[in-house]
């Protein structure tokens, strides 16, 4: 589906509603997910760190929330945070400049379906909250694969639908009827907050996205659930040869 309309691709509408909603994006995030997306990514930076990356690239990094944690936890680690979203960026830009940690850290506006980045040449690829964004899920995969170093590790963190009936009878009313009608208040944006949970819905189940992670080349695919399965954190290896 498409933020917008149907005319345009799902590219030129992506970058456009996340240039849009930039300014807001944060706090309607925090405010929405009731600040459990904060220890959703601690959980990721924490998987990530514990295999001591040396090269990473955090995609579809946004206000560059993840990029900026694996900067301070993983000190000796070189990241690069990639978005499609200018102004997503600027913001991640600000952080940087009010943190500090200039050294270990650098963003690019770039497609993450057509990266520049060098094949087999990054330990982590870190994807939070964005491939469901993308145009073609399956090439955003084949680039994902291309750049990491064999043995290099794929962590995927994204919503999905709870499983547990009651659960996913309160959660699928809380994104329908409330969560997009605050994000339209502070976000001003009529459409943004209505695509953003109605993707969720349409995005693959657990078992779905890890096999299509393994028809991507990818092995020791495994998933963890977060919150009752709002949302999960995959991870795939590439192997080595």
């Amino acid at each position: 589906m498409k933020p917008y309309n149907k005319n345009e691709s799902k590219g030129i509408q992506v970058h456009r509603m996340f240039n849009n909603i930039a300014p807001y994006y944060d706090k309607i995030c925090h405010i929405l997910s009731f600040n459990i997306d904060r220890l959703w990514r601690k959980r990721l930076v924490k998987l990530v760190a514990g295999i001591k990356p040396v090269n990473i690239v955090d995609i579809a990094t946004g206000t560059g929330d993840v990029a900026i944690s694996m900067a301070r936890n993983i000190s000796t680690a070189q990241i690069v945070g990639i978005d499609l979203s200018e102004e997503m960026l600027k913001v991640a830009q600000q952080k940087i400049e009010h943190s500090g940690i200039k050294s270990n850290i650098k963003f690019l506006c770039e497609d993450a379906e057509n990266l520049s980045l060098a094949s087999n040449s990054f330990d982590v690829v870190t994807i939070s909250f964005g491939i469901r964004n993308f145009e073609n899920i399956d090439k955003g995969l084949s680039e994902c694969y291309r750049i990491l170093r064999e043995g290099g590790s794929l962590f995927v963190m994204e919503f999905s639908t709870p499983k547990h009936k009651v659960f996913n009878v309160l959660y699928r009313f809380y994104s329908k009827s409330i969560l997009p009608v605050i994000g339209r208040i502070i976000s001003k944006d009529n459409k943004a907050y209505t695509y953003l949970p109605e993707s969720i819905v349409e995005f693959y189940q657990e078992d779905e996205f890890t096999k299509l992670l393994q028809n991507s080349g990818f092995d020791s695919c495994s998933a963890i659930s977060l919150s009752n399965g709002i949302a999960h954190i995959y991870i795939g290896v590439k192997p080595k040869i």
